[in-house]
């Protein structure tokens, strides 16, 4: 994979990612450098960046896990010998606050499902470190991550407006909503690396 071995080479390789997010009138993190040294840095090719996936545990504010039940994805409250039932979200991330999302591994991709008039959240058998945030086709599988406080809310970056969501109920699927403020659904996670 090649090497940038100045800053200047960084911006000028065509192809590459180059980091420019504003950070305030005129400067860029790039320039003001925020950014590990890009002598020490590999440049990768757009939307292929290296990426390192992590575990994280993930329960609704009403304290309901994740677990797989017949291949669905849902939550619940697990006790005892079921503990060890709680599904851990894999993590790429790829934007700032835009992550692909999984479980198994990464071998389990959650997805914003497009059927007709109907939006709904799948579990699909691809390799989370195969996406690429460039492709179009892997767009449903990234979702914006949103804290507010000790909370996070997950978008749906395919479908804008849709977020991650659990109902009230226990041992229910894990869904996509696009009224998040009502009070049926629960669009707030308490988000936790695993240690």
């Amino acid at each position: 994979m090649p090497r940038c071995s100045t800053r200047t080479e960084a911006r000028q390789a065509k192809g590459w990612i180059r980091w420019k997010t504003e950070v305030g009138p005129g400067l860029n993190i790039d320039e003001v450098g925020l950014m590990a040294d890009l002598e020490e840095t590999a440049c990768y090719p757009l939307g292929k960046r290296p990426c390192e996936m992590q575990a994280f545990r993930i329960w609704d504010v009403n304290q309901k896990t994740f677990y797989l039940r017949n291949n669905q994805l849902v939550a619940g409250y697990l006790q005892g010998p079921n503990t060890k039932l709680e599904e851990k979200i894999d993590v790429v991330p790829i934007e700032p606050h835009a992550m692909f999302l999984g479980i198994h591994g990464g071998k389990l991709c959650l997805a914003c499902v497009k059927s007709g008039d109907e939006i709904k959240l799948g579990l699909e058998p691809v390799n989370i470190t195969d996406l690429n945030s460039s492709k179009e086709e892997d767009k449903r599988f990234a979702f914006i991550r949103s804290d507010s406080g000790p909370t996070t809310s997950f978008e749906s970056a395919a479908c804008p407006g849709w977020f991650l969501c659990t109902a009230l109920e226990t041992d229910q699927p894990v869904g996509l909503t696009n009224t998040p403020q009502d009070a049926v659904q629960v669009t707030k996670f308490y988000f936790q690396q695993d240690q």
